[in-house]
């Protein structure tokens, strides 16, 4: 290319002209439109973060026309490898992270004390030609390389508990985490500009604190990357300079991927390996909706705190609620609801695979994965049933109405199994049902209360037995 002279970033000095930048693109804003002063047109600007070296990104403003700055954001991409050619070099107004002035505080920081300007006419960006074989796969492997160590990255659990109010400032922090789970992209209406936008929830985990933490985008280009690459259990994401603050909404600390925010996707080190040598290990997942049938780890003989329904509510939702995230407690009441027989659900199927959840019409699993699985190696039913039951107990004091019976422990209380339900008759279950309905139960419970990540309390039904009324009456408590 005449007339240029390649440039790397740690090479930009203010008095440069003709320079030609070749990086990666780390991310980018969304486009934004405004009217000209005295003018009926429509102008644009947005915002790349490049990189091209193991130590150096810089931040690139773009302005032009309403149609140039769209055609821009529909060519390149995120982690895209462009030229930028013929910018203006313009010092920043602050290099010191301590100081949050405009010009940082919704943007990534720079590690050079400039940033590049292209107006349209006197400037532009174009794709590279891949003209150096070795100096493109060497930008491209950049994508897995973070500009800072692994080990600077802070634990969920530290994090989590530095912010617990709604009044507290809010943070930006670097964190290695792991893709748990995604939530279905929702709309929500701006309150300033009356707009819809997309969001995208995700709950990430790490060895410190595997019950989770949100994770909110509100940026389309990452919406559609985290849809289309990011998988549960297996992605592992470098965040820095994440938004950490209190959610009035969740009661909870969240996470959001604002304008200062880089990702880097399964980056390489050693901290990535041991992460996932944790999640390996995972056998409950508090996050899914599934997470009451895995209560094998809740040892049933350690329960032993007697408390009424008054007091389990107390504990979990009301005036004596905590920090902790799930406690057990022992119920002594009536069983009122067990709509063994009825229309209820009884009988819940999850993927052979994945242990998914699937709906009453559903008999596979969507996920990519498990499709290539059962096509693979696979006869017979792609799914497994369970039992999910809910059950309503009542004491003196009130009713419970939110507690599971569920997975072994449901089976071993019935003496039945899934398939050895759905053989019986209408008769039979009736029969069932009465066999345990309106009695008294010693009940030990693991509740795991309401979250970011769980958008309800969840009772877990660990053990239950039948218990008389001279039992009843030396185990009873007024609260």
């Amino acid at each position: 290319m005449t007339g240029v002279a390649p440039k790397k970033i740690a090479e930009l000095n203010a008095e440069l002209r003709n320079a030609l930048i070749t990086a990666i693109i780390l991310t980018k804003t969304t486009p934004k439109t405004f009217l000209v002063r005295d003018s009926p047109e429509f102008r644009g600007v947005m915002s790349f973060t490049l990189r091209d070296s193991k130590r150096h990104i810089i931040n690139c403003k773009v302005w032009g026309t309403k149609e140039l700055v769209a055609e821009y954001n529909r060519k390149f991409k995120i982690y895209d490898i462009i030229d930028v050619i013929t910018p203006s070099v313009v010092p920043t107004l602050v290099h010191d992270k301590s100081t949050l002035v405009d010009n940082v505080r919704f943007q990534p920081l720079s590690t050079v004390p400039f940033s590049l300007v292209l107006n349209e006419g006197q400037g532009r960006l174009d794709t590279n030609n891949c003209r150096d074989m070795d100096a493109f796969r060497e930008l491209h492997n950049l994508r897995r390389v973070p500009h800072k160590p692994l080990c600077s990255a802070l634990k969920l659990q530290d994090v989590r508990c530095a912010v617990k109010e709604s009044s507290a400032k809010e943070q930006f922090v670097d964190l290695l985490v792991l893709v748990a789970a995604q939530r279905p992209v929702k709309e929500v209406r701006s309150k300033r500009s009356g707009e819809m936008l997309s969001c995208l929830e995700l709950i990430v985990i790490d060895s410190s604190y595997s019950d989770g933490v949100m994770l909110s985008i509100w940026q389309a280009d990452w919406i559609l990357r985290a849809q289309q690459y990011w998988e549960g259990m297996h992605t592992v994401l470098h965040l820095i300079e994440v938004k950490l603050a209190f959610s009035e909404f969740y009661k909870s600390t969240t996470l959001t991927f604002s304008g200062r925010t880089l990702v880097y996707e399964n980056p390489i080190g050693a901290e990535v390996d041991a992460l996932m040598q944790f999640a390996a290990t995972i056998t409950t997942k508090p996050w899914d909706s599934l997470a009451y049938t895995m209560n094998s780890q809740v040892d049933a003989a350690e329960i032993k705190t007697q408390m009424t329904v008054k007091q389990l509510y107390a504990r979990a939702e009301g005036e004596l609620k905590d920090d902790k995230e799930q406690f057990t407690a022992v119920v002594y009441a009536m069983l009122t609801h067990f709509d063994f027989d009825g229309t209820g659900q009884v009988i819940s199927r999850r993927c052979k695979s994945c242990h998914s959840l699937l709906t009453r019409n559903q008999n596979e699993c969507d996920a990519p994965k498990c499709q290539l699985e059962f096509s693979l190696n696979h006869d017979g039913a792609q799914y497994e049933s369970f039992f999910n039951i809910n059950v309503q107990f009542s004491d003196h004091t009130g009713t419970l109405v939110e507690a599971r019976l569920s997975g072994a422990i449901a089976e071993r209380v019935l003496a039945l199994t899934p398939n050895e339900y759905q053989t019986l008759s209408e008769h039979e279950k009736a029969q069932c049902k009465w066999k345990f309905l309106m009695d008294y139960f010693e009940v030990k419970l693991l509740v795991r209360k309401e979250s970011a990540v769980r958008r309800q309390m969840s009772v877990i039904v660990v053990d239950m037995r039948v218990i008389q009324i001279p039992e009843l009456a030396e185990k009873i408590c007024v609260f």
